[in-house]
């Protein structure tokens, strides 16, 4: 019974009939929608003509500058360079970034400031300079640097920038650079550069 029943379950011209569709009476049920999803279609369709008429396709996949410059394209934005004969991307170093702590080291040590304070004119240059070397408390420093030692004397002062320098010009030093036991120290170690490599290199054409 139950075996005969499963057979006849969905055969044409029975009870459960689906040779034509779960429903047979079908229609529309949202007639509006349809004049709002062509017109829409219009409008998606105007905008692509005048976007490929007023703009440059080529800025949707070409790469882009640290400046924002498409990289192959001639016109660029705010009257920017062109970039026309430079349609590849690659990556220069950030001298900024790179001598920052060296500069810092310098400047902030107690050699160099040995002599900063006794040729600044007045308190408030003075102040100036403890406060942005963090050498006392002030709204724009939130802590000692930590800069790799502090430089006492001219000759501790020359070796040691010249040292980390040394290790950024001579290529046979540069692998150097990402062991704690550098001149740089821990600076540009490779676990630390790596998770801040785009502060250490330009997106360039």
């Amino acid at each position: 019974g139950d075996q005969n029943e499963g057979q006849n379950e969905f055969q044409v011209g029975g009870d459960n009939d689906l040779s034509k569709g779960p429903v047979q009476a079908r229609g529309c049920t949202d007639v509006l929608c349809i004049p709002l999803f062509v017109a829409a279609q219009v409008a998606f369709l105007l905008v692509t003509l005048l976007s490929v008429a007023d703009g440059n396709p080529a800025k949707l996949y070409r790469p882009r500058d640290y400046q924002g410059a498409y990289c192959g394209v001639e016109q660029n934005w705010n009257n920017g360079p062109n970039l026309a004969a430079a349609p590849k991307l690659t990556y220069t170093m950030n001298v900024t970034s790179f001598l920052d702590g060296i500069v810092k080291q310098t400047v902030c040590s107690s050699q160099a400031a040995e002599a900063m304070l006794s040729i600044l004119p007045n308190k408030a240059l003075k102040d100036d300079y403890n406060c942005d070397c963090c050498r006392q408390p002030c709204d724009r420093c939130e802590g000692a640097f930590d800069l790799g030692g502090d430089l006492k004397d001219s000759s501790a002062l020359s070796s040691a920038i010249f040292a980390r320098m040394d290790e950024l010009r001579n290529p046979a030093k540069a692998k150097y650079l990402f062991t704690p036991a550098s001149a740089n120290g821990d600076s540009f170690s490779s676990e630390k550069f790596w998770s801040e490599a785009t502060k250490y290199v330009n997106n360039v054409c």
